[in-house]
């Protein structure tokens, strides 16, 4: 968030993800989009809409016009949507959002899960967050213009 500008897109609305992105995102006067294909889960964080944050349902993550757009950000942790399976539709979200300056990727401990393996060639820079546990990394931050194991190096990490 420090380091790109813009607004933030967000597959997929979670406990973590979704709480945390409206607190940078409103303290740093960023747009937010959160796309959502379980209207029940989307239920659980539609009272942190704003003006600057909104929800949007779909039934499917392929064509999204989100695709199209520009972000500062994007986090990839959706769910299947049922017409195309979990093994391709975040590799498929991945590939689509590329050209986004910096790419947060949840779950990249199951490449072969989320077709992420030919999704995550496609760029340059790659820092992962492992967990001990799992000995794989959990989330990673990739990007073809920003080497971003520098940047979570200046943090420690």
């Amino acid at each position: 968030m420090t380091i790109t500008k813009g607004s933030v897109l967000e597959l997929g609305s979670g406990l973590g993800s979704t709480l945390m992105l409206h607190g940078l995102c409103g303290s740093t006067k960023r747009q937010l989009v959160t796309i959502e294909s379980d209207e029940a889960w989307m239920l659980k964080f539609i009272n942190y809409g704003r003006s600057w944050h909104t929800f949007r349902k779909v039934d499917n993550y392929i064509d999204l016009p989100e695709y199209k757009q520009e972000w500062g950000l994007a986090f990839i942790d959706h769910g299947n949507t049922g017409d195309m399976n979990a093994s391709l539709i975040r590799g498929h979200s991945v590939i689509e959002l590329q050209e986004t300056p910096i790419l947060i990727i949840h779950d990249t401990c199951w490449p072969w899960l989320y077709n992420y393996d030919e999704a995550l060639k496609l760029f340059k820079y790659r820092w992962d967050w492992r967990v001990k546990a799992l000995d794989c990394p959990q989330t990673s931050a990739v990007s073809k213009t920003i080497n971003v194991s520098k940047i979570f190096a200046e943090f420690g990490l």
